[in-house]
């Protein structure tokens, strides 16, 4: 049986972050029905990509973010999550549940040479990812919001997580497979990339901000969800 902590998790570590203009046709292949893509240039949207390696808190698991642009729901605007990758089968749970966000199963390497940090990310014998990046200087600790979507029941959910890091400016690569999902959306050109260190973030529980049939929003109460979830894997 999966167990996870209740809403707010409150998690401590550190991440990378990138972000950049990515291609609004690739990206409108993850809005779902009752979203709408937003625009920043013509044919551009935002987004990039999010690993944290949540070492303390509700929960000891790391995670990457595949933020496939940014997206309006009536008056509200999120970021369009288009897959939460998670090595832990509790947090996989939680995030369906109470979120009704699309995490996956996958396997995290993170190693050090010559200055650099690399952090590969494969889900099965897949490769999601492979990010390079250079040693943070000084950084300012700084908050940063991550309003995002999620949809559970056809209903769509709303939530404020909120990250509180020393953040500086670093150099990065980004290298996603040609075949892979997410191959059309430009990830791999980010136009800024962060490192946040002494990391603390606070995740909410959601709120209903639609349902069918107009009901009233409301905080979203954990929903099982229905489909298997896999054992932990091993690191």
């Amino acid at each position: 049986m999966n167990t996870y902590p209740p809403p707010p998790w409150r998690l401590e570590g550190w991440g990378v972050a990138t972000f950049g203009l990515l291609d609004s046709a690739a990206a409108k292949g993850f809005v779902p029905a009752g979203a709408r893509l937003v625009t920043i240039v013509p044919g551009k949207t935002v987004g990039g990509l999010l690993f944290l390696s949540y070492e303390r808190g509700s929960l000891v698991y790391r995670e990457l973010n595949v933020v496939a642009g940014l997206a309006r729901v009536g008056m509200r605007f999120a970021y369009l999550l288009a897959r939460l990758y998670v090595d832990s089968s509790a947090s996989l749970a939680g995030g369906r549940e109470i979120w009704g966000v699309p995490k996956e199963l996958a396997t995290f390497g993170v190693g050090q040479s010559d200055g650099l940090t690399t952090i590969d990310v494969l889900n099965g014998t897949q490769r999601i990812c492979r990010l390079r990046c250079t040693a943070p200087g000084p950084g300012l600790r700084l908050p940063i919001p991550l309003p995002s979507f999620g949809l559970r029941d056809d209903a769509f959910l709303f939530f404020t997580g909120t990250l509180l890091a020393r953040t500086s400016l670093i150099r990065a690569s980004v290298e996603m497979p040609v075949e892979g999902p997410f191959a059309g959306l430009g990830l791999s050109r980010p136009l800024i990339a962060l490192r946040c260190d002494n990391a603390t973030i606070a995740v909410p529980a959601p709120r209903v901000i639609s349902r069918p049939f107009g009901l009233r929003a409301a905080v979203a109460e954990p929903a099982r969800f229905r489909e298997r979830v896999p054992a932990d894997q091993t690191r």
